[in-house]
């Protein structure tokens, strides 16, 4: 089960409630587009509005699906911190993120955004983990 689809079942089986507004936040990976050709620049930035359209027509699709209110933000930065701005400017009540369950080394090198969000939010956070995730963790 994807990241996305284990935060959804996590909302939509524990934390729904009827006059929920849900907001969902997408930050694209970042690129250096100063070195890159005019061509490639625009490809690059029309591959990522296609997948910010399609991201938002998903999202849209689950609204209806779970008879729910909201919509669909994009931001610029580094994630943690847009997802962190995004919600007090909602006036969110509770952010709701994935984790990859990269390990500690890995985590360490590379950040984590869920660990970020968890550790600068003004506001509760509920981190969804792969069912691997608790199985590895279990193992160790």
């Amino acid at each position: 089960m994807t990241i996305n689809k284990l935060v959804e079942q996590l909302y939509c089986d524990n934390i729904k409630h009827a006059n929920d507004y849900v907001c969902v936040v997408h930050v694209p990976e970042s690129y250096d587009l100063s070195t890159g050709s005019p061509c490639v620049v625009d490809k690059l930035l029309k591959e990522l509005q296609d997948k910010v359209k399609s991201l938002e027509d998903k999202f849209g699709d689950k609204l209806l699906k779970h008879c729910l209110d909201g919509k669909f933000r994009t931001g610029q930065g580094k994630p943690g911190d847009v997802i962190c701005q995004l919600a007090q400017e909602e006036g969110a009540d509770l952010i709701v993120i994935g984790s990859r369950g990269l390990g500690k080394i890995r985590r360490a090198l590379l950040g984590s955004v869920s660990d970020h969000v968890v550790h600068h939010s003004h506001i509760p956070v509920v981190v969804c983990r792969p069912k691997e995730h608790h199985n590895h963790q279990k193992e160790t």
